[in-house]
């Protein structure tokens, strides 16, 4: 599995493998299969409380806020995002590309938008429940 990490290690990109024909061993991958792709993308023992569906439109941009409790992981099941994020703190910021097969983890404190480059849909999931007051916002892209 290819990692790479942003903002002083805070962000983290993982490109899933992509495994054909079989089901291998355990852990997050792309399995090919006759009757289609099965992407895992979570397997651990911490349970999720939030799943969402994503549907990525051209120009469309989600986010541009962070929050105090929620930790996210969003993948890319089909098309191509930046992933625009921004450091409240340090005012640091960077720009991740992901793109089919990506997930990417965003812990709590990181302000973040979604601009699609490509359109598609994704998956949002945390293991902590959604709260609108747990969102705030902050202009990470125009």
């Amino acid at each position: 599995m290819n990692e790479t990490t942003f903002l002083a290690g805070q962000v983290r990109k993982v490109s899933l493998p992509v495994v054909e024909g079989a089901m291998g061993p355990f852990g997050c991958k792309r399995l090919l299969l006759p009757q289609g792709e099965l992407a895992r993308i979570y397997d651990a023992e911490e349970g999720m409380r939030f799943i969402a569906y994503l549907e990525l439109r051209a120009g469309g941009v989600r986010g541009n806020h962070y929050h105090h409790r929620k930790a996210e992981w969003v993948y890319i099941v089909q098309g191509e995002i930046e992933l625009l994020l921004l450091d409240p703190q340090t005012q640091a910021r960077d720009t991740v590309c992901l793109r089919t097969g990506d997930l990417a983890f965003i812990p709590t404190g990181v302000a973040h938008a979604m601009r699609t480059v490509q359109p598609g849909h994704a998956i949002e999931f945390s293991s902590s429940r959604f709260d609108p007051e747990d969102s705030v916002r902050m202009a990470v892209a125009g």
